[in-house]
């Protein structure tokens, strides 16, 4: 039964404690809130938090649109371990991903999971008002709301099983009706749940400030961007599905900017990385790119438009394969910052597209020994090793990088691409399973492992293997039996 509550309700849960979909409380004030994140570990351990967000982690790799570009992921992981650093009440790691939507949206979930819609950065102004969205999910998650959400909930789960489950299947036919329908539900639940939602969002609204201001962001990038959000869509007739169903009120507007001018103000600078980060999800990721606006952008007077403007125009030139005129874009930014891994990348995938093997081998193997701990220069080392016949080095660099970061993706189908190409059968299924087992495909993961043991020999290989079956085994029952 407990199981079942978890599978169909986490969601929903995870969707109500996002930043923009719990907006509904009142202005009451909430200088002098209760610490509550420390409690709930009666209900559901750390240890537990961690096991539970882990698998539906994987089931995120498997369904959501995910994207994994090394680029974006190592800004926005730098940007959220930032904000990190500066929290308190941390408990696990933090990983920080990206979901191509243009809707305006993040979340959190348990396990320190952070997802974060390209439509987000795409309404931010400034890098301050993304990492006021980023330290809200954070407090959201340090200071378990999830965990006492449900806990809170296990008090009317039969009523709210029944109703999120209809809701799910209507909103497989009618997605608004859906998501209305789950919502109605949740609030039907009683008062006690409206309550601890206002008092969620409060804690995480204070929290966040502290932690944004701490991180050395300007505050004022919470109420900025909320005030603008609202705004925007007072008179739209289909504002965005997270405001339709838990719309802004002025309320937590005033209280935010009360908060945010009472702290010291900070001068902070434009940041290079955010214009560059949002110009690539712009150019690559949100559809039907403006050469325009971008041109636009690449005549302003202000220097960091100017630059993103040119490294937009550069991604929309090599995206249609116009490599000549991207590289021509790009030129000019590598001269003046010739490490800058956003122009790196760019770069990489130009002088592939160019079939110049040679040079970018050197090139980038130069940029390697200066950085051999980024991971944009590791991967696009890897990358060209691999496009340009070099097998055993992007297998080194793979191999070396994985064990650093072993739950990567992106590496992982790297690696399975390198054994291949290599003819290396034996260790191509065992890296394909493990990528498999990261998306929660279990079985088909064990199966991948079966093979590589019939396509070998040596015996410390086949104990290996049938070690890491054993330990597949142990976490597929672990996820049919969650809770």
């Amino acid at each position: 039964m407990y199981k079942t509550l978890l599978k169909t309700l986490l969601p929903a849960v995870v969707a109500v404690t996002t930043f923009f979909t719990a907006f509904a409380y009142s202005a009451q004030d909430s200088r002098r809130l209760p610490e509550i994140g420390t409690t709930g570990a009666a209900f559901l351990s750390i240890e537990r938090e961690q096991v539970v967000g882990d698998f539906y982690m994987r089931q995120v790799r498997a369904q959501a649109p995910i994207i994994y570009d090394p680029v974006l992921d190592n800004y926005l992981s730098n940007l959220g371990q930032r904000l990190v650093r500066h929290s308190s009440g941390v408990k696990y790691p933090f990983n920080f991903f990206w979901i191509r939507n243009n809707e305006i949206n993040a979340f959190a979930f348990m396990g320190g999971y952070v997802g974060v819609h390209t439509g987000l950065i795409q309404e931010a102004r400034t890098e301050s008002e993304l990492a006021a969205v980023l330290g809200h999910e954070v407090a959201h998650v340090t200071q378990r709301h999830i965990v006492r959400r449900m806990q809170e909930q296990q008090q009317n789960m039969p009523m709210t099983i029944a109703g999120v489950i209809g809701s799910i299947l209507l909103g497989m036919a009618n997605p608004e009706a859906g998501m209305a329908g789950l919502y109605t539900t949740l609030g039907a639940t009683g008062q006690s749940q409206i309550n601890y939602t206002r008092l969620y969002e409060k804690e995480a609204d204070r929290i966040g400030l502290s932690v944004l201001l701490a991180a050395g962001f300007d505050p004022m990038g919470a109420p900025d961007f909320f005030g603008r959000l609202a705004e925007k869509y007072r008179y739209v007739s289909k504002p965005p599905e997270m405001l339709m169903t838990h719309p802004l009120p002025e309320s937590r507007i005033a209280d935010t900017r009360a908060r945010a001018e009472s702290m010291r103000r900070i001068d902070v600078k434009p940041s290079l990385e955010f214009a560059l980060a949002k110009a690539r999800v712009e150019a690559r990721y949100a559809g039907n790119p403006s050469v325009s606006d971008f041109q636009d952008m690449a005549n302003s007077s202000n220097p960091i438009n100017q630059r993103a403007g040119t490294y937009g125009l550069a991604i929309i030139a090599l995206d249609r394969g116009h490599y000549n005129a991207a590289e021509e874009h790009i030129k000019s930014l590598l001269n003046n910052d010739p490490n800058n891994p956003f122009y790196i990348d760019v770069q990489t995938d130009i002088l592939l597209g160019q079939e110049n093997y040679e040079y970018v081998m050197e090139w980038l193997e130069s940029k390697y020994i200066r950085q051999p701990t980024e991971p944009v220069i590791t991967i696009n080392f890897a990358n060209a090793a691999l496009t340009s016949g070099n097998g055993k080095l992007a297998e080194k660099l793979l191999r070396e990088f994985l064990l650093q970061n072993p739950n990567h993706p992106l590496a992982l189908d790297l690696l399975t691409r390198v054994y291949e190409k290599s003819g290396k059968r034996a260790a191509m299924y065992e890296t394909r399973a493990e990528a498999l087992a990261l998306r929660g495909n279990f079985s088909l993961a064990i199966n991948q492992l079966h093979t590589a043991h019939n396509h070998t020999d040596n015996d410390i290989t086949r104990k290996r293997i049938n070690a890491r079956i054993d330990q597949l085994r142990a976490l597929e029952n672990q996820a049919r039996n969650i809770m």
